[in-house]
C-alpha cells in the first residue's frame, strides 16, 4: 500500500502550493555472479492533489468543518446547508489558482524523486534480554 505525504512548493507564477503524493519504493539492486548487478525498479511517485498554502483557504477549510459538523438547531439547518454550499464554493475557487500543469507536476515529480527520503515503517520490539 502506498503512503501518502505532503510537501510545500512554489508554484511558476509563485503561488506557494502544498502537494499531496504518493510514493511507492522501487526494489532492490540485486546481485548475482552469473551475470553481476541487476538494478532494481525505480521508485513511483504520483502527485494526487494540492492547493493554496495560505491562512486564507486553510479558514476556508475550517469554516466548511465547522458547518459540517458542528451541531445546529432544527430551524438552522436550511441556512446551514445554504452557507455550506456557498463555502465549498469559495474553497473550490480559492483552489483553481493552485491546480498544477503538466510541466510543473513533471517538475515537482522529478524533485520529489530525489530528494524523497523513504523510512519505512517499523514498529519497536523489544529484545528478549531486555526483560531478562
Amino acid at each position: 500500500m502506498a503512503q501518502t505525504f505532503f510537501q510545500d512548493f512554489c508554484k511558476d507564477n509563485g503561488l506557494p502550493v502544498t502537494v499531496e503524493y504518493t510514493y511507492r519504493p522501487g526494489s532492490e539492486t540485486s546481485y548475482s555472479p552469473a551475470f553481476g548487478a541487476c538494478g532494481g525498479d525505480p521508485c513511483e511517485i504520483e502527485i494526487v492533489n494540492s492547493w493554496p498554502n495560505s491562512t486564507e483557504f486553510e479558514r476556508a477549510c475550517e469554516i466548511r468543518i465547522d458547518l459540517e459538523w458542528r451541531k445546529h438547531s432544527r430551524w438552522m439547518k436550511p441556512f446551514v446547508w445554504i452557507a455550506l454550499q456557498f463555502a465549498k464554493v469559495d474553497i473550490w475557487l480559492r483552489g483553481l489558482p493552485a491546480h498544477l500543469t503538466a510541466a510543473e507536476r513533471e517538475r515537482i515529480g522529478v524533485w520529489l524523486s530525489v530528494h524523497h527520503v523513504y523510512e519505512p515503517y517499523e514498529p519497536y520490539e523489544p529484545y528478549e534480554e531486555d526483560y531478562l
